[in-house]
């Protein structure tokens, strides 16, 4: 495939999303996203390893890393329901999002760590 046609196949996609994303915006109709938060996923596993992941037997780990992955994912879901927002990886979005990694991150650990420590 021709490199031109690639760049143009790029921006007319590119485009698409702005557009649609745009008329969203612009509308906000009730009960839809209303702006776009990015989440660095590789940063928030690493917060769950630096929490104490990494010095945990492998089977251990591996259940652990479960549990933590379903708080990450309910406490990104919550994030973006209280917040009337879309939440997308930040290696996808070049500038401009805020960035909630941080705060979820927290949430998710601070879940993990009550299901750690309830028998």
């Amino acid at each position: 495939m021709d490199l031109g046609r690639v760049v143009e196949l790029t921006l007319t996609g590119m485009g698409s999303v702005a557009l649609t994303l745009a008329i969203v915006l612009a509308s906000q109709p009730r009960g839809l996203p209303t702006g776009i938060v990015t989440l660095d996923a590789t940063e928030a596993v690493l917060s769950f390893i630096r929490a104490g992941g990494k010095e945990m037997p492998d089977t251990d780990y591996e259940a652990a890393a479960k549990i933590y992955q379903a708080d990450l994912e309910a406490a990104i879901a919550d994030f973006a329901a209280e917040h009337s927002v879309i939440v997308v990886n930040s290696a996808t979005v070049l500038a401009g999002a805020p960035d909630i990694t941080q705060e979820v991150s927290q949430k998710a650990l601070a879940r993990w760590r009550e299901a750690k420590d309830t028998p």
